[in-house]
C-alpha cells in the first residue's frame, strides 16, 4: 500500500512521507509507539439551565489540530503545528450566543539526550477571543518544558511545566505523567496531569473501550460585550469525565465516540482590569475578582473525535 502511495506522489510529497517515516522511527524512544498527525473533534451538550433565571444554553465546540514534524537529526526533531477551536455558548441568561475562538500554532523541538532521557520544548502563540483579530488584547503566549524518562520500553515518566499568559494573569501548571503499555499491548495508560488522563483496552483489532479525563482551563478576550466600559474577558473551567468507544476505520484513521459529564463547568466573565496575582494549577493567588455574569449548571457532554495516527511498531 505504501509503495503505491509513493509511486503516485510527487517528489516533494514523497520526501515528506519518507521524512514522517523516519520521524516515527526516531520518536519511538521518546514516548508512545505512534504519533497523531491530525485530530478533529466535535462536542455538543443538551440544553443547560442557568442557575438563577429560567433560560438555557447549549455548548457546541469544534476543535482542529494538525501536526507537522520535521527530522533534523537522529536526536533532534522540529515540531510544528496548527490548532483552532470554536465554542458557541451563551455567556449570560437572555443573551445571544457568543462565538469564542482560538487560532494558534506550536513550534518546538524534541531532543533525545540518551537511552533514558528525552525532552520536548514548545511555544504556543495564539489568538483567543470572540473576534479573531490580531491585537495585543487577543494574544496569548504559552510555553511547555516536558522531560521524559524511560524506565522500561513500555513505561515512561513525564515531568514538566506549562506557562501561559492568560487574560486573567500568569498561569503556571506543573506537569506529572506517565505512559504505560501492557506486555500484550492491549492495555494502555496515558497520564499528563492535571490536563488529561486516558485509559483504554483493546477488545480486538478494530475496537477499544476507554475512559478519558480532561481538566480544561482557558480564557478569551471579549471584543463584543456589554459588561464593562473597560472591556471584559471570559475564564473557562471544566472537569470532564467520559467513557468512550474507539473504532478503527482504516490503517491510520480512527473514530472515538464519547458520552460523559462535565463538572464544575463555568464561563465566568470579568472586567478586563480585574486580574489575579498568579495561578498555579487550580490555586488562584490574589483573586478578588467580581463575576459579571450568571453561571449555568453542569451536565452531560457528547464528543465525536476523528484522528489520523501513524504507527511505527
Amino acid at each position: 500500500m505504501l509503495l503505491v502511495i509513493i509511486v503516485s506522489c510527487t517528489k516533494k510529497e514523497m520526501k515528506y512521507i519518507l521524512s514522517i517515516a523516519f520521524f516515527c522511527t526516531v520518536f519511538q524512544g521518546a514516548s508512545q509507539n505512534y504519533f497523531d498527525i491530525a485530530n478533529l473533534t466535535y462536542i455538543d451538550t443538551p440544553a443547560n439551565n442557568f442557575k438563577v433565571s429560567n433560560d438555557q444554553t447549549a455548548v457546541n465546540e469544534l476543535n482542529l489540530e494538525v501536526n507537522f514534524p520535521v527530522v533534523l537529526s537522529k536526536k533532534t526533531i522540529l515540531l510544528t503545528g496548527l490548532f483552532a477551536n470554536k465554542t458557541r455558548v451563551s455567556l449570560d441568561a437572555n443573551v445571544s450566543n457568543s462565538n469564542l475562538q482560538v487560532l494558534g500554532f506550536n513550534l518546538g523541538i524534541n531532543k533525545t539526550f540518551n537511552d533514558k532521557w528525552s525532552a520536548t520544548f514548545m511555544a504556543y502563540p495564539k489568538i483567543s477571543s470572540d473576534n479573531l483579530a490580531l491585537s495585543s488584547d487577543n494574544l496569548q503566549l504559552g510555553f511547555l518544558s516536558l522531560f521524559i524518562k524511560k524506565k522500561r520500553t513500555n513505561l515512561k515518566y513525564k515531568y514538566g511545566v506549562f506557562v501561559n499568559t492568560e487574560e486573567f494573569g500568569l498561569a503556571v501548571i506543573p506537569i506529572f505523567g506517565l505512559y504505560y503499555l501492557s506486555p500484550n499491548k492491549k492495555f494502555e495508560t496515558k497520564l499528563t496531569l492535571p490536563f488529561l488522563a486516558d485509559i483504554n483496552y483493546e477488545l480486538n483489532k478494530k475496537f477499544w473501550l476507554g475512559f478519558r479525563f480532561d481538566g480544561i482551563g482557558t480564557s478569551y478576550n471579549l471584543n463584543n460585550q456589554n459588561y464593562s466600559n473597560n472591556g471584559a474577558y471570559v475564564s473557562k473551567n471544566s472537569i470532564e469525565f467520559a467513557p468512550y468507544l474507539r473504532f478503527k476505520m482504516s490503517k491510520s484513521l480512527y473514530l472515538n465516540t464519547k458520552l460523559g459529564y462535565a463538572f464544575g463547568r463555568n464561563y465566568k466573565v470579568f472586567d478586563a482590569d480585574d486580574k489575579i496575582d498568579l495561578a498555579v494549577t487550580s490555586f488562584y493567588f490574589g483573586d478578588n475578582r467580581t463575576r459579571l455574569n450568571e453561571g449555568f449548571s453542569d451536565g452531560a457532554i457528547f464528543k465525536i473525535e476523528l484522528f489520523y495516527r501513524l504507527h511505527f511498531d
